[in-house]
């Protein structure tokens, strides 16, 4: 873990190799506890498309998915 510190202006500087590896775009989101940097993709759907492949959902239709989801959502709120 490396420490940052924020200058007079409140701007922080990370180094080239934490800005190849995770972009220079990011969110962020604040918790009561901790600030957090969320990169945020050149392509963001080209990275949603990735991800969807890789689990799976690629093989049901739009219409699937739906159902899926709100059965899904379903359960969540009677199960409480």
């Amino acid at each position: 873990m490396k420490t940052v510190l924020a200058d007079n202006r409140g701007r922080i500087v990370f180094g080239t190799k934490f800005l190849n590896k995770y972009g220079r775009k990011f969110a962020v989101v604040g918790t009561p506890k901790e600030i957090v940097l969320v990169p945020i993709a050149k392509d963001p759907l080209a990275d949603l498309t990735r991800l969807g492949k890789e689990a799976g959902i690629d093989k049901y239709s739009l219409t699937e998915l739906k159902k899926m989801a709100r059965e899904e959502a379903q359960k969540e709120a009677f199960s409480r």
